[in-house]
């Protein structure tokens, strides 16, 4: 059988950093160079572009491209056996699990962060008079969730309201949370506006009330630290694309080990049993490892190992330390040139939004004649931006430059 091993992985501190070509019309020649992480040698793309779009997805590091450039060449030349696949499944799966202070059985593969919500909400039974509260930060896929089940078992979806600042208050949660409630919904940070949620006081609220706590956390693991057990999360999703610079088919799904008896996986099929050669009397895996049914997307599993590799090898407080100042830095200079920011001040994460009340088609052009990527959304009425891992101080004086001159559109 070919053996199948996982690539070496690039030590960060050795990679050659090269000098600047030409950058975006505003920035400094020397701004390739200003690292003061030690990467921007991995990201070719920063040579001439300003790319502060990670809140959308990142771009992946050299030795993540590589890994999974290695993964399809072994394609024209299959292994006999996936058995090396699997096994590299499992230790991905430790990885994650190390990361967030989780058991490795605690942990399992999925497709997306929203097969998570859906194995969960799913799983609890959930019946006419329960109610699930979230907020109006919450990604949209899981108003698709809990709209669907208000329509076909008649619960009732409670939605708290951001105030003014872009926060949802704990207060208000208070006030929807009862008896009643199963589940209480939140993201980490907010896809909406980057607001990070204090999960603690959230999750003891629930189990106040016999409820569970669910957290989307694809905005926020590989920026900032998050402890699952500190934090009382009883269940989580998260993708790999965004800031653990992975890529798309790899996700985690997070079930505290004394719930998992009661979310049964949704599906079955051969990898969600531990014998797959039997035809009765299955037995599914007694952990985590029952919420992948079918074949894995290896692939992306096997970037997602690199990946999380290359985060750890940074440090996520590091990574935190550098990047959320400089979107403290974007705010203030949002608020001086009197735009209507979406983010509270002083918010624990490295992403914000703004309304910029112009043409939308200028804004868009002023950045794009920069080369600088953030995302548009509502209709390009809004705009998300945020510096990661990779970003410097010269991508933020270069887009606070630029959108200075938002104010002088007509």
């Amino acid at each position: 059988m070919k053996k199948i091993t996982r690539r070496t992985f690039v030590n960060l501190t050795s990679a050659a950093v090269v000098a600047a070509p030409h950058l975006a019309k505003g920035q400094d020649s020397n701004n390739y160079k200003d690292d003061p992480l030690g990467i921007r040698g991995d990201f070719p793309l920063l040579k001439d572009t300003n790319f502060l779009n990670t809140a959308y997805h990142s771009i992946s590091p050299t030795p993540v491209v590589d890994a999974g450039i290695q993964f399809y060449k072994d394609r024209a030349n299959p292994a006999d056996s996936i058995g090396p696949f699997l096994a590299e499944g499992r230790v991905v799966r430790a990885k994650f699990a190390k990361m967030v202070n989780a058991e490795h059985g605690e942990i399992g593969l999925i497709h997306a962060t929203s097969d998570a919500e859906n194995i969960v909400a799913n799983a609890l039974d959930l019946k006419e008079g329960d109610n699930v509260v979230t907020d109006d930060l919450q990604y949209n896929a899981s108003f698709f969730v809990y709209d669907h089940l208000s329509k076909t078992k008649n619960i009732e979806v409670r939605i708290v309201k951001r105030d003014k600042t872009g926060t949802t208050r704990f207060e208000e949660f208070e006030k929807l949370v009862d008896d009643k409630t199963r589940i209480v919904s939140v993201s980490f940070v907010s896809h909406e506006n980057g607001y990070c949620h204090d999960l603690k006081p959230l999750s003891e609220l629930a189990h106040n009330n016999n409820a569970y706590l669910y957290v989307d956390a694809i905005q926020g693991i590989g920026m900032l630290s998050l402890d699952v057990k500190e934090a009382g999360i009883d269940f989580m999703g998260c993708g790999t694309y965004k800031w653990l610079l992975g890529s798309y088919g790899a996700a985690f799904i997070y079930v505290r080990k004394d719930l998992q008896d009661i979310i049964e996986a949704d599906r079955r099929g051969m990898f969600s049993v531990t014998d797959m050669e039997r035809f009765t009397d299955f037995k599914s895996y007694p952990d985590a490892a029952k919420y992948g049914f079918a074949t894995p997307a290896f692939g992306a599993i096997s970037v997602a190992g690199t990946a999380l590799d290359y985060v750890n090898n940074i440090g996520i407080a590091n990574i935190e330390n550098h990047t959320v100042p400089l979107a403290h830095q974007i705010r203030e200079n949002l608020i001086e040139n009197g735009l209507n920011v979406d983010t509270p001040e002083g918010n624990r994460s490295s992403f914000l939004t703004f309304y910029h009340g112009k043409d939308p088609a200028k804004v868009r052009a002023l950045y794009e004649a920069e080369n600088i990527k953030v995302t548009y959304k509502h209709g390009e009425t809004k705009i998300r931006v945020g510096a990661a891992l990779y970003n410097n101080q010269s991508d933020i004086d270069h887009f606070n430059a630029v959108t200075s001159k938002i104010k002088s559109l007509s």
